[in-house]
């Protein structure tokens, strides 16, 4: 558990005035202020993760816990990733021969506690998800991902807890009131010294609009992750590169409303940005040292707004049956909008899990009035993780 008190730069704070949502974090409270700091607009929030873990077999092994789960190598997830808060969740893992086989049942809030006001109970909606991996070759490993979303009023759909079944049979036999989405990951180690990887979300598929018509039907909703890991670069011990593209249609992981949508306490359960996006991310890493560590990143984000609150297809919280037009959808259409991020972090370990740490960050948009937000932070980090919000 980890009890917080911090204050955020700008993008931050409209960010959680906007979603009443804190990034990878739940409940929160506003206000809190610093004489020694001198700010007043300081947020005050706990975060706490635990599990029990055991196996069943020599090959199926169960994890019960509240926390976070991430499908991939890239440093963002098409499929499932990190960003939102924590939830309850029951994992199972199957191991046999070359493959691997996970089901994560979760329970998910539709909204955030700060969106309600007042001692509510927030809407809970669920998640049933599995992902099958097979090691192609001992370099190449290729999994299938699927996943629904869905929320009854008295109960948990009972159907969805078959391990093996494909959801999308389950979900048109009920009446196909449900989110599905499919995917792929995969990843391929090449000559000992390049990883390539990527994912593909599909949300929803027509194959006379998506191949023969091609003229921007909304419905057309699916996801693009292509990777890069390079490491020891050019021959340095302990210099990695990474490089990344992630893109979305409008409208992807959107559905009819937020008991529904791919999201999770105001928050993507996905990729951070939402849909309607290009994104381009270069990661560089240094271990000169067993001591120092050196992390820089170079974020280029690109995407579309909405317009006088039309719905042109980023918002995740938004229903798709509110979007401006069938037709003549594409990538980046609405507002242009373009941040663009730098980051340096360099940490020094003073002894085991105790870390003394300099952090510079940038961040400019030309989203409004243009924001740039810079800061330089230093401190002593003691069994814990760096909080990034890169978005």
């Amino acid at each position: 558990s980890i009890e917080s008190q911090a204050y955020f730069p700008g993008y931050m704070q409209r960010y959680i005035g906007k979603y009443n949502s804190l990034p990878g974090n739940g409940f929160y409270k506003r206000g809190f202020s610093s004489d020694l700091l001198n700010f007043n607009r300081g947020y005050d929030f706990l975060n706490s993760q635990a599990y029990l873990a055991f196996n069943l077999t020599d090959h199926v092994g169960v994890q019960f816990g509240y926390g976070q789960n991430f499908i991939g190598q890239g440093y963002r997830s098409m499929l499932l990733s990190n960003f939102a808060n924590n939830q309850l969740y029951l994992k199972l893992n199957w191991r046999v021969w070359k493959l691997h086989f996970q089901n994560i049942f979760a329970e998910l809030k539709s909204q955030s506690a700060q969106s309600l006001g007042g001692s509510q109970l927030v809407p809970k909606k669920y998640m049933a998800a599995h992902y099958l991996s097979f090691d192609v070759t001992s370099n190449l490993e290729i999994g299938l991902y699927e996943a629904v979303i869905f929320n009854r009023q008295n109960q948990f759909e009972f159907q969805y807890l078959n391990p093996v079944i494909l959801y999308r049979t389950i979900e048109q036999s009920v009446g196909s009131p449900d989110n599905v989405l499919i995917g792929i990951n995969a990843k391929w180690n090449l000559w000992q010294r390049f990883q390539l990887y990527g994912q593909f979300i599909l949300d929803e598929f027509k194959f006379d609009e998506l191949i023969i018509n091609q003229d921007g039907w909304w419905g057309n909703k699916y996801g693009l992750q292509l990777g890069l890991n390079y490491p020891n670069v050019g021959g340095i011990d302990h210099l990695d590169l990474q490089l990344e593209y992630n893109t979305a249609r409008p409208y992807t992981y959107m559905h009819f409303d937020s008991l529904s949508n791919y999201t999770h306490f105001g928050a993507p359960l996905a990729h951070p940005l939402g849909a309607n996006f290009k994104e381009y991310i270069a990661l560089l890493t240094y271990r000169p040292h067993p001591k120092w560590l050196m992390e820089s990143r170079l974020i280029v984000m690109d995407y579309g707004a909405d317009i006088d609150g039309d719905n042109y297809g980023r918002e995740w919280n938004a229903s798709y049956s509110s979007r401006v037009q069938d037709y003549g959808n594409e990538t980046l259409q609405g507002t242009p909008v373009r941040n663009v991020l730098f980051g340096l972090d360099i940490s020094y370990s003073l002894r085991h899990n105790v870390f003394l740490d300099f952090h510079y960050f940038n961040r400019s948009s030309n989203l409004a009035n243009n924001f740039d937000d810079q800061y330089i932070a230093t401190g002593v980090r003691i069994n814990m993780s760096n909080y990034r919000a890169d978005f």
